[in-house]
């Protein structure tokens, strides 16, 4: 038999039963859908996720205090740090988590008090009036810079502009100045959604019992973040006074180290969902085996008559493995086009960022082509062994 002969007989055979056909088609379809959908899930959430990464500053590095006694991060450290090579811009932050009431509604966001350094620092834009100046950080200014997800928690929309407006923090009033651009915002900004911004020198003066102090700093290039973290580490170790074989007592977040984190989270993630999603892939392929093992007992007088008149166990060893390709295959593809249409669906309402991409669909389909083989030998490899005789002689 040659191939067109073997696909005509494989379609004869696949239409012959259609309803059986088209549900041991629908498990496959259901199987590489889901795992198509969950796995673009998963593959969005991770390119959304770098993007907010590299959008809050490709060359930044965050130093957090995290001793329980002593002085911990000072300014010195500061004036310090600014003398490393590949150092660009050095400033010292304070945050506080910090209740912001407005509208008659309240919300907990992250307040960091910065000044004219920590804006050189990072990658800070606003979509809506200004941000803090030098001159309101000289003077104590109560005011402040709102994240976007803060306005929408305050006002119920992300894109209302309460700029000039007051709102209250620790009890004070501050007049909103400017909308912090969801772009922008640095490492931490980028980590809690929701970081608003007050001058430093009004934190330190108000809040510096509630605050924890940290350094921003920001390397000259995207290269300089492994060197600058190494030779921050051992001179903030030096000023400490820590042996270089103890813990310190701050810690270091740069950018790429958290690229390499939240990659290999979301890849585990990825990796999960699609081995949740594969079980149903495992189902679909047993059904399939199913189908061909009642369609060889069905068949076996047909199949002692081919043996009879000289075919192969090879020829009908093939036979009935191009028909479970077949099924796998036809299954794969509408199962591909299912994942990539509720990918679109659920990227389209927002609630989750969604990316399908060729990898994915190659995968599916192969791993489909692969079901077929798998699931499809033990019923060709029966088929292939009955004898003639007792094949023709079956009722």
């Amino acid at each position: 038999m040659n191939l067109l002969d073997i696909l005509a007989e494989t379609f004869r055979s696949l239409t012959a039963n259609k309803g059986r056909t088209a549900l041991t088609i629908l498990g496959i379809v259901v199987g590489i859908g889901s795992v198509i959908a969950l796995v673009s899930v998963g593959q969005g959430t991770s390119a959304s996720v770098q993007q907010q990464i590299t959008a809050a500053g490709a060359n930044i590095i965050t130093i957090t205090n995290t001793a329980s006694t002593g002085n911990g991060l000072t300014d010195g450290d500061v004036d310090a740090l600014r003398e490393l090579p590949g150092v660009a811009t050095v400033a010292g932050t304070r945050s506080a988590a910090e209740e912001i009431v407005a509208n008659n509604t309240s919300t907990n966001a992250m307040l960091q008090g910065i000044d004219a350094n920590y804006i050189k620092a990072t990658n800070h834009e606003v979509s809506q009036g200004r941000f803090i100046t030098s001159y309101q950080n000289s003077i104590q200014a109560r005011v402040v810079v709102l994240s976007s997800r803060t306005v929408e928690n305050l006002w119920g929309d992300a894109n209302y502009n309460p700029v000039d407006q007051t709102v209250q923090i620790n009890g004070q009033n501050f007049v909103v100045t400017g909308i912090l651009s969801s772009s922008g915002g640095g490492i931490t900004a980028a980590m809690s959604g929701n970081a608003s911004y007050i001058p430093l020198s009004t934190m330190t003066a108000e809040f510096t019992g509630r605050s924890s102090y940290s350094i921003t700093l920001a390397t000259q290039t995207t290269q300089d973040q492994t060197a600058v973290t190494n030779l921050a580490t051992t001179l903030l170790k030096s000023r400490h006074g820590i042996k270089a074989s103890d813990d310190p007592d701050f810690s270091i977040t740069s950018t790429s180290s958290l690229e390499s984190l939240t990659s290999s989270i979301t890849g585990i993630l990825t990796t999960l969902l699609a081995a949740i999603a594969s079980i149903s892939l495992v189902v679909g392929g047993i059904g399939i085996m199913n189908m061909m093992l009642t369609s060889v007992t069905e068949r076996t007088r047909e199949i002692g008559l081919r043996k009879a008149i000289g075919a192969t166990p090879g020829n009908i060893t093939l036979q009935f493995l191009v028909e479970a390709i077949v099924l796998t295959s036809l299954g794969g593809v509408i199962g591909v086009l299912l994942g990539w249409l509720i990918s679109v669906i659920v990227n389209a309402t927002g609630t989750l960022t969604t990316k399908v991409t060729a990898t994915a669909v190659l995968l599916g389909v192969g791993v489909c082509m692969l079901i077929g083989i798998v699931f499809g030998f033990y019923p060709a490899h029966r088929a292939a062994k009955l004898d003639p005789i007792d094949a023709l002689r079956y009722q």
